[in-house]
């Protein structure tokens, strides 16, 4: 039986985040963005965008590149490239693009292909594969809530699943 003493002390293995190490942190990020070479594209306003075709695509600094590969979210945030302020169209610049390349170069795509079928009335119906429907539990009344992302990516999400 543990006394309470016991039972509030903190275990050991637990890392402590001192002010000198954020202080350590801070210094470090600083000296990151200073020798941050300058965007090639830096500066540049109202060029056509290749999605809609608007001349609204400019420089932003603030991009984030995210993507999930294999089970794996890569979340790569502060790059830099171009964003159509009309559709959201995002080119990075040459240094971005090989930051992405080195986190995501050894990573295989993963996720599953499926078929996208005429159901009838119009309509159009996707086949879960079987590998995807055990793994999930989902069964033939389940419902499940659709959300488009962009113009080639959306998520699916179960509501009432037997899960």
């Amino acid at each position: 039986m543990k006394t309470r003493k016991e039972k509030t002390e903190m275990p050991e293995n637990i890392p402590v985040i001192t002010q000198e190490m954020m202080e350590k942190t801070a210094i470090e990020i600083a000296k990151r963005r200073y020798d941050r070479k300058q965007s090639p594209v830096k500066g540049v306003k109202d060029i056509n965008c290749p999605s809609c075709g608007n001349s609204t695509m400019s420089y932003a600094d603030d991009l984030t590149f995210d993507v999930t590969l294999t089970g794996e979210r890569i979340v790569i945030p502060n790059l830099t490239g171009l964003k159509c302020s009309k559709c959201g169209e995002v080119a990075f610049d040459a240094h971005s693009t090989k930051l992405i390349e080195n986190y995501t170069a050894d990573k295989p795509t993963g996720g599953y292909e499926l078929n996208v079928s005429t159901v009838g009335g119009g309509k159009l119906g996707m086949y879960f594969p079987r590998d995807v429907l055990r793994v999930m539990k989902i069964s033939k009344n389940d419902k499940a809530i659709l959300t488009p992302l962009s113009k080639r990516k959306m998520v699916i999400e179960l509501l009432n699943s037997t899960a």
